[in-house]
């Protein structure tokens, strides 16, 4: 780097050292103007102070790196440009930090000083309809609760954590047909979202999943925790591992992200997916709530409906549910096959009017684990005839409708038991391990390791074959369905009694 472009980089660093130090002077205005508790404002004050000396610090290394101090010679040569960079990057790095500890103890002096009235209102951010059956009990108990004021609002999203954030178009229509009203956060820059969200001024908001990079990053935890943030998991996780560095029984990613670290309440589905939770001692165990999993509830309500996408015939066929995952190429969690049976259930769905197929794969499968033109070829092939059709929307009535389903994983291994109906597990034989209550769910499945050993198993109970796997259905039913029927009343009550109880420490404390 040549010496001559030291001044420049000194003036830029300059200037953030003038931001930083104005950014200081809006906080602490901030933290007077809230009113802030007595130990608040303290760890506020303490905050500020070794920002102020830890900037002084780096700024003065980074002019000793750059041989820039007062009194260096005009044109004399820098003599250690990797030291310069490592600098300035430590210096971003601690930076970052300190930024990030700013923007969170201001978002929770915000919240510990905002006094909750009734209606209490709580934001659900959507950027996935599969995945809102999980909530949309929840919403519903919420319109018709006075004490809860309820607003929906769709996202985009990237569904495996890279690629454009996109989507929102398709879930804002998908919620118009399901009648939901809702805002629509569709602007390129998300943090215009984000300052129209902070006006809402939520006490509560609810996301979808725990993981951050499938966001734009506006709706990323660190951003939201100027209100409570609380989750309802999309999903029962069944596998021990979802790409931790370290496998253990239960896995870091699906039970202790920092979503989960972050959040006021973490409604839990079964008194064993509560324990993978508290086994990580990171939060205040009393935050992890046993409250039943409104989703199941709400696809045994689907169970009164018949919606199958495929036409009805002169003659009813034998309807299968075709639910691919998307791990494939024995990549990630190497549960999918589809790459390798494609071909195969192409060829079995032409040979057999009589079975009815529809494809629902997992969200991420097409135009994400799978590219390229041949996705395109062969979902027209597939859609093409007359016994076949895709769904990629909301699933309960789809299982209501079927008469069995096949499928290579996840979460569908349990969800679709609650229909009472034959489920084929397709053993890719190179995934990663189940914890406890997937291999509950997979003993409680058929087994088959070939597509000609999936093929015959249809076949069988096609023909009229008993479910042989009760038991194991039975045992899992048991443990996955506590509270039955009363999820949502569960959550609700345990955000009123959460919130009063914090409004009544605040309370004493003030008097």
């Amino acid at each position: 780097m040549d010496s001559s472009h030291t001044p420049g980089l000194i003036d830029k660093i300059g200037a953030i050292s003038a931001k930083l130090d104005d950014m200081e002077q809006q906080f602490a205005a901030l933290v007077e103007t809230q009113n802030i508790q007595g130990e608040i404002y303290l760890e506020s004050a303490k905050l500020l102070q070794m920002i102020q000396s830890q900037m002084q610090t780096g700024i003065a290394g980074l002019f000793e790196a750059l041989g820039g101090a007062p009194g260096r010679e005009a044109g004399e040569p820098r003599t250690d440009v990797a030291e310069f960079t490592d600098a300035l990057s430590n210096l971003a790095l601690q930076l970052g930090h300190e930024l990030n500890t700013i923007k969170q103890t201001s978002n929770l002096a915000l919240r510990a000083g905002s006094s909750v009235q009734l209606p209490i209102r709580c934001v659900f951010m959507v950027h996935s309809i599969p995945m809102w059956d999980a909530l949309s009990d929840v919403y519903a108990a919420m319109l018709e609760d006075k004490r809860f004021d309820p607003v929906v609002i769709s996202v985009n999203s990237t569904p495996l954590g890279f690629g454009a954030y996109e989507g929102e178009d398709v879930v804002s229509q998908s919620l118009k047909q399901l009648g939901v009203k809702h805002l629509r956060f569709n602007m390129e820059d998300s943090y215009q979202g984000l300052d129209i969200l902070k006006a809402l001024r939520p006490a509560v908001i609810f996301r979808q999943q725990q993981w951050d990079y499938c966001l734009p990053p506006a709706f990323r935890t660190n951003e939201l925790t100027f209100a409570r943030l609380c989750l309802v998991p999309y999903a029962l996780n069944l596998a021990a591992s979802l790409g931790d560095e370290i496998i253990t029984e239960v896995s870091a990613f699906g039970f202790d992200q920092a979503y989960h670290r972050a959040a006021w309440r973490i409604f839990c589905e079964t008194a064993t997916t509560q324990s993978y939770y508290r086994s990580f001692e990171h939060s205040d165990p009393a935050k992890f709530i046993l409250s039943g999993y409104p989703k199941f509830d709400r696809l045994m309500k689907a169970d009164k409906t018949d919606a199958w996408p495929i036409p009805t015939r002169s003659t009813r066929g034998f309807r299968v549910i075709w639910a691919p995952h998307h791990s494939v190429g024995g990549h990630g969690l190497g549960f999918g096959v589809f790459d390798r049976i494609w071909d195969s259930m192409l060829r079995w769905a032409k040979e057999s009017p009589d079975i009815e197929f529809v494809l629902k794969p997992h969200p991420a499968l097409f135009g994400h684990a799978l590219t390229g033109e041949n996705v395109g070829l062969f979902q027209n092939a597939w859609t093409r005839l007359p016994n076949c059709a895709i769904e990629m929307q909301q699933y309960g009535e789809l299982f209501a409708a079927s008469d069995m389903m096949i499928s290579d994983g996840l979460s569908f291994l349990a969800e679709y038991q609650l229909f009472d109906k034959p489920i084929v597990f397709f053993d890719s034989e190179q995934h990663v391990e189940f914890n406890g209550l997937g291999r509950m769910t997979e003993a409680a499945t058929r087994r088959v390791r070939t597509f000609e050993e999936m093929k015959q198993a249809t076949l069988e109970y096609k023909n009229g074959k008993a479910w042989e796997f009760q038991a194991e259905r039975r045992t899992l039913l048991d443990t996955i369905l506590p509270n039955q029927g009363k999820a949502s009343a569960s959550i609700l009550d345990a955000i009123v009694t959460g919130i009063s109880a914090e409004q009544s420490n605040l309370a004493l404390r003030a008097s």
